[in-house]
């Protein structure tokens, strides 16, 4: 009988420490674009060097940098030079040298993780089945944090997490992305990163459409990123989002418009249909899509070509004081723009009251597909352990 008791006694010891290590420790959540920031990682770019001074100037005012340097691009003293001479503040940036050049570190770089006890962990996902990918060593050993790897490819700037187990994710760019896997696949991966919920929303704008040989509509070709939902729907806390919208005197203004139009609405309606983890339904906030830019380029044949860049409001960064965003007036030039910069301002001002609204140029990342959300991930600050 006593041997029954001991061995009861200690079963439910087991039971306890196995449940106490799961709720507290095993229940890791993905860091979101609304949490407090320890630093902002960075890699620089020299053909980009009039945007990124722009955006590391308002970024590093106030906030943690580390900017990451291509060796086979600069040094880091030229960079800290040029960082110096615009007057960044350089006190809050950390320049490390890497291999690495791809700049575009939110679709690549890791994916944070905490949980409620304050421990964090990191997770890399394949990059587009690329071998040469190196960033993910690159940053363990600067940094002597510990990247845990996945099996699947996961692309940042592609995915929209809550911090509370929902993610946003878009079929059109999963099917390119991982063509092998099931969307129960797909969802059991994401277990690991604290995923609970996933809502499927179908396609992206068609300005953010990959290059191809095929133009988008008779002689207008694109060069997006590929469906990536960073360019058009964003989580600015764990139950609002934050949606594009084309105004309704803009719809049969231009097909691409129109095009836009009818991917947002079949978008909109899934969300507005859809609940969080919890069962709760999502406040949705509309934005105006940016103005379309059209540039014409000569290929390889001596042919010009109409290309349709990537532009986007929603491809934002969120600081502690600022809400950093694209802005189109100064490099567009048009009355639309003009109208629509000043428009967005009052909206994100609306949105983010407590926050000073900051509108930079950015046209040469929307050439390749990007914005400063793309080009930027914010690391959280640690919570403090619960007892």
């Amino acid at each position: 009988m006593k041997t029954k008791n001991i061995v009861l006694v200690c079963l439910v010891l087991a039971a306890s420490f196995t449940l106490y290590f799961t709720s507290n420790y095993q229940d890791y959540q993905a860091s979101t674009d609304f949490d407090e920031t320890d630093s902002h990682l960075v890699v620089w770019s020299k053909n980009n060097s009039k945007t990124y001074l722009s955006f590391l100037k308002n970024l590093a005012e106030n906030e943690h940098v580390i900017l990451f340097i291509p060796r086979s691009i600069s040094s880091k003293d030229m960079v800290f030079k040029e960082l110096k001479s615009f007057g960044v503040n350089t006190d809050n940036v950390q320049l490390e040298t890497i291999t690495n050049e791809n700049i575009w570190i939110r679709d690549f770089g890791p994916l944070f993780l905490m949980n409620k006890c304050g421990n964090t962990k990191s997770l890399s996902f394949k990059y587009h089945e690329r071998k040469t990918h190196t960033f993910p060593y690159e940053y363990q050993h600067i940094t002597k944090e510990k990247i845990r790897s996945s099996q699947i490819v996961g692309i940042g700037g592609a995915r929209e997490l809550n911090g509370k187990g929902l993610a946003i994710l878009l079929e059109k760019h999963e099917e390119a992305a991982n063509p092998k896997l099931t969307k129960n696949q797909i969802a059991k991966e994401l277990k690991k990163v604290g995923v609970k919920k996933i809502i499927w929303l179908k396609s992206g704008l068609p300005q953010d459409e990959k290059p191809s040989e095929t133009p988008i509509f008779e002689n207008i070709y694109t060069s997006g990123a590929g469906h990536h939902i960073d360019a058009f729907c964003r989580f600015i806390s764990p139950n609002t989002v934050l949606l594009a919208q084309v105004n309704s005197n803009e719809i049969n203004a231009n097909p691409i418009m129109k095009i836009a139009h009818e991917r947002l609405e079949e978008n909109y309606n899934i969300l507005k249909n859809a609940s969080d983890q919890d069962g709760n339904p999502l406040n949705i906030i509309r934005v105006p899509v940016a103005p379309l830019l059209f540039e014409n380029e000569i290929d390889f044949g001596d042919m010009t070509r109409v290309f349709l860049r990537s532009t986007s409001y929603l491809n934002f960064i969120i600081t502690k004081d600022k809400v950093i965003v694209p802005g189109y007036a100064e490099s567009i030039k048009s009355e639309d723009a003009i109208t629509k910069d000043s428009e967005i301002k009052i909206i994100y001002k609306s949105i983010f009251p407590e926050k000073k609204i900051i509108l930079l140029g950015c046209v040469d990342l929307n050439r390749n597909g990007g914005g400063f959300h793309c080009i930027a991930i914010n690391k959280p600050k640690k919570k403090k352990k619960v007892a």
